[in-house]
């Protein structure tokens, strides 16, 4: 059984609300280039199919007018964890994922002002090559572990370089 932990600080807990929607609109796999089909809103008991784009950071190549993805294989969401402080869910693979296990994405705002992501995972290889390259697994896990966290500390932070509008002033 593999066993993943991964935290990372993403910036400051005021930013929350938009980590809370990168979660949730499934942008944590899109920025670390996985394809989520359908990309509709997470919800409990739904089912995805997920494809990984070997171009990524670029996008992915294409053959006569479709993207060269890889089929990574199909996830159910099992819990939705949307709570004032925490958001998150995981999904559980179904067979004929290249792994068997479960997954949580989870974004948390702490008592001192930080926003931190966190994923985790337990899982097997769901294919005898992939059992006979084990380490190989647990580095991918790792692998798209930070690309999923890092992703969402350059969007926020992208979010936060953006200039606001000044507050509209009262008329007197």
């Amino acid at each position: 059984m593999n066993h993943l932990e991964f935290h990372l600080d993403v910036g400051p807990a005021a930013q929350f609300p938009l980590a809370r929607d990168a979660v949730f609109s499934w942008a944590l796999q899109d920025l670390a280039g996985v394809v989520v089909r359908p990309s509709r809103r997470v919800v409990e008991g739904q089912i995805v199919a997920l494809r990984l784009n070997p171009a990524w950071p670029t996008s992915p190549r294409r053959l006569r007018g479709r993207d060269l993805l890889v089929t990574v294989g199909a996830c159910i969401v099992s819990e939705v964890i949307d709570e004032a402080d925490r958001a998150g869910f995981t999904y559980r693979t179904l067979p004929g994922h290249l792994e068997n296990g479960e997954e949580t994405f989870l974004v948390s705002a702490d008592a001192e002002g930080r926003l931190a992501a966190s994923i985790t995972a337990d899982s097997v290889p769901g294919r005898p090559l992939l059992k006979a390259a084990g380490p190989i697994t647990t580095a991918s896990q790792m692998m798209m572990a930070k690309r999923y966290t890092s992703g969402l500390k350059k969007l926020l932070a992208r979010y936060a370089e953006i200039p606001r509008a000044p507050a509209a002033q009262p008329r007197r």
